[in-house]
């Protein structure tokens, strides 16, 4: 799970998140529309759409010309772009989404310094620690500290995955060339 903060507008709080949303990579558009954001559900939607385009297309030059390897090759990039738009959104949705609730005018209680210290360290806005309260420092570094080891974590969770597709999708698209190759050689 990404690391979540609390943001409030006019007496209404709701959850924003940072950092890599592994929910975003499973769920994909349901996402946006569990947090109500009509915009990023727009997006998702159209890329949903333009792999859908793809796939199809692929059908249909298959229907139109009875090329058998067509098939594979627009397979694959349908896979291939599904899975590198997953994880490319699973990064930089979280991002987007929180950036936009602050400037439709969501902000951070005052007084919670974790969400403070958490959107400060990403990058989102600006908070001062008075230099001489040592204690609170600390409490904000101890808060830095375990939100980059859980993400770090996330990130070699996540990249030992994919490096495990793309080894099996090399192999199959591999196979796949092979075969063609020898059924063309049989004389089929």
């Amino acid at each position: 799970m990404a690391v979540k903060v609390t943001l409030e507008k006019e007496g209404f709080k709701k959850d924003a998140f940072v950092g890599f949303s592994w929910t975003t990579l499973f769920l994909g558009i349901w996402v946006p529309s569990f947090r109500l954001d009509l915009k990023g559900f727009l997006v998702f939607l159209g890329i949903m759409l333009f792999q859908t385009s793809v796939l199809l297309l692929a059908i249909i030059k298959f229907l139109n010309d009875f090329r058998v390897e067509v098939i594979p090759i627009f397979f694959f990039l349908f896979l291939g772009t599904g899975y590198i738009v997953g994880f490319l959104l699973a990064f930089y949705y979280n991002k987007i989404y929180t950036k936009n609730m602050l400037l439709d005018g969501w902000k951070p209680m005052d007084n919670d310094e974790y969400s403070l210290t958490i959107l400060a360290n990403y990058g989102y806005i600006e908070y001062e620690i008075d230099e001489k309260d040592e204690e609170k420092i600390a409490r904000c570094e101890g808060y830095i500290r375990e939100t980059k080891r859980e993400e770090r974590r996330k990130l070699l969770v996540a990249i030992i995955p994919v490096i495990f597709i793309l080894i099996v999708v090399f192999f199959i698209i591999f196979e796949g060339i092979s075969m063609i190759k020898n059924i063309e050689r049989l004389g089929y």
